[in-house]
């Protein structure tokens, strides 16, 4: 059974964080260890005045990784996300580069969570902080959004050209890039979302179309990295990298497929931001969906490729 230590935001009450990445983690076979940058009562999605609890300061997680060193030789897989500042992800950072130099084969998913359509919602100093992480080379995935990528790159992507220097550049330091969600103004269709995944060394990325659920979720990007760490640390045991596109439309397919539960067994609720009550609401049906995570193969009715060609 892989163990897999995991360094993000954790709730009491919902699915964000930690608490979207265990459950579908554990019933695909993982042992997860969970380092919890925050401690809150519920996501901030229902109000920040609605929000009680406190953030991790970089003497605590200090404290808790230097215990978790002692374990260091027990990992397979690495997962982070949500750092709320600089210290805290610098910290982080210190201890995962020690695990990994120490185990150079364990693979290292990093979910940059900076903040979404223009939006930071972390502070401003932890963009160098990333581009020094992503830079060291010892990061073999990433997950970022459009304007995380952005982030990244240190330059605005206005057009598909665009996006492929900003992979071509990031590729240079990370092997394996899965961009999350892009705007629609870059495909110039707000009926869908779409993705992109990236193997450093092929042709070229490959895009995924996905039909739009109409609503407002939290913890979905965190759960995507948890189902994309499963589905590519098996990949890379069985040394067959020609499924990467599959394994990833894949994690789309669960991960559309919990959204789906979840906005059937609200009644067809549409969450809205600050508003607690649907936000509770669009909660994340993590343990309803127990059915989706073992998906390792689909039909192709329920492909979401789409042809690169048919963007640039």
């Amino acid at each position: 059974m892989p163990r897999v230590l995991a360094c993000q935001s954790h709730v009491v009450h919902g699915y964000v964080g930690n608490k979207a990445a265990t459950f579908p983690l554990q019933c695909v076979g993982w042992d997860v260890d969970c380092v919890n940058s925050v401690q809150f009562s519920n996501h901030t999605g229902y109000g920040m005045d609605k929000v009680f609890g406190s953030k991790a300061d970089a003497h605590q997680l200090t404290q808790v990784f230097e215990g978790v060193m002692r374990l260091k030789d027990d990992y397979n897989a690495l997962l982070s996300g949500y750092m709320p500042n600089r210290n805290t992800l610098a910290c982080m950072a210190r201890f995962y580069k020690e695990i990994k130099r120490h185990n150079p084969n364990l693979l290292w998913l990093l979910d940059p969570v900076m903040g979404d359509e223009g939006q930071l919602y972390v502070d401003e100093d932890v963009i160098p902080e990333y581009q020094d992480i992503i830079h060291s080379g010892l990061v073999d995935i990433i997950t970022p959004n459009q304007f995380e990528m952005e982030l990244l790159y240190g330059k605005p992507i206005v057009n598909i050209s665009d996006l492929y220097s900003a992979i071509q550049e990031i590729h240079q330091f990370v092997p394996v890039i899965v961009i999350t969600s892009c705007s629609a103004s870059l495909f110039d269709d707000p009926t869908h979302i779409y993705s992109v995944s990236s193997l450093r060394g092929s042709p070229q990325p490959y895009v995924y179309r996905v039909s739009v659920i109409e609503s407002y979720f939290t913890g979905v990007g965190d759960m995507f990295s948890a189902m994309l760490l499963h589905q590519l640390y098996y990949m890379f045991e069985s040394k067959n990298i020609s499924l990467f596109h599959e394994k990833t439309n894949v994690v789309l397919n669960v991960i559309h497929r919990v959204l789906e539960i979840t906005k059937r067994l609200s009644a067809n609720v549409k969450g809205s931001i600050g508003d607690p009550v649907t936000m509770r609401e669009m909660e994340l049906r993590v343990i309803e969906s127990i059915d989706c995570y073992e998906c390792n193969s689909i039909d192709k009715d329920f492909s979401f490729k789409y042809d690169w060609t048919l963007c640039s």
